[in-house]
């Protein structure tokens, strides 16, 4: 386990996924995080590449051949070598081998950067594309925040797109594809007020329009996010568990009909050899104390 900490915030981070185990405020001790729970989802904050949702019968083709793919691709599961440590920063890294290649055969680098500045924790991606040819791929974060938040047990919860918006949303069906009809957004002038009803029917997809900064609890205590070059999102909940999940996402499922190619997936990028492409989470917290 690496852990990174400043006089306001200590992080765990795992070799396993790159996955983020632990978010703490030092002065009240109190656990932002979803701590994973086999009853509901054993996920803390998953790294979701080079894919994003389901793939029809767990496949995905690429230039023709059919290649195995779970949910959110393979990056969760697998070792990261940790490339640099310091006091309040850590760097970890993901590099093409024959394991990944049995399910994408490209040569890749996926390089996860945690550094913790105030009551901030910056999250950095950089995917490299090493391969003489063009490399279609998805990247998000999943980060899980417990729900209520600390010190808000029994208090009204809320999410907040600061750009004011109300966008469409969309929802996975049955078979985790994205199904094709719209619903009504849920959002009245950038303002959710949650419960968890909402989630019945399974996450709550933004196709466009979400805006890169998100404030999730109350005006006092809350997550703020933000992020950069990733224009989907998602809010996501097993009824009843104690967690939200905040999904900023470059990409998102492919919808029933559009087949298990790769590059016909929904809002994928095409990264050409040679080149990297960075994509950035900020999480702030707050506390009214």
């Amino acid at each position: 386990m690496t852990v990174i900490q400043n006089d306001a915030l200590r992080v765990e981070i795992a070799g396993l996924g790159a996955e983020l185990q632990s978010i703490r405020t030092r002065a009240d001790g109190a656990e932002w995080l979803w701590q994973g729970d086999a009853r509901w989802w054993a996920g803390r904050s998953p790294l979701l590449f080079p894919v994003i949702g389901r793939s029809p019968d767990d496949a995905v083709t690429i230039g023709g051949r059919s290649f195995p793919m779970g949910s959110h691709g393979f990056a969760r599961h697998s070792h990261f070598r940790l490339e640099q440590i310091g006091g309040d920063m850590a760097e970890l890294l993901l590099e093409a081998d024959e394991a990944t290649h049995a399910a994408y055969p490209f040569d890749f680098q996926l390089r996860i950067g945690y550094r913790v500045q105030d009551r901030t924790l910056i999250c950095r991606a950089a995917v490299s594309n090493l391969d003489s040819a063009p490399m279609p791929f998805q990247f998000g974060f999943h980060p899980a925040f417990v729900w209520p938040l600390p010190g808000m047990a029994g208090q009204p919860h809320g999410v907040e797109l600061e750009n004011g918006g109300a966008p469409v949303m969309m929802r996975p069906n049955a078979d985790g594809l994205i199904a094709p009809t719209p619903y009504p957004t849920p959002f009245d002038k950038g303002a959710l007020v949650l419960d968890q009803a909402l989630f019945q029917d399974g996450a709550m997809v933004f196709p466009e329009g979400a805006g890169d900064a998100v404030r999730f609890g109350s005006a006092t205590t809350h997550v703020r996010m933000r992020s950069r070059n990733l224009p989907q999102f998602a809010l996501w909940q097993k009824p009843g568990a104690g967690y939200l999940c905040l999904e900023p996402w470059r990409g998102m499922a492919p919808f029933p009909d559009q087949g298990p190619a790769i590059e016909q997936r929904n809002h994928h990028a095409i990264l050409p050899p040679g080149e990297t492409a960075e994509f950035l989470m900020e999480l702030q917290f707050s506390r009214d104390t």
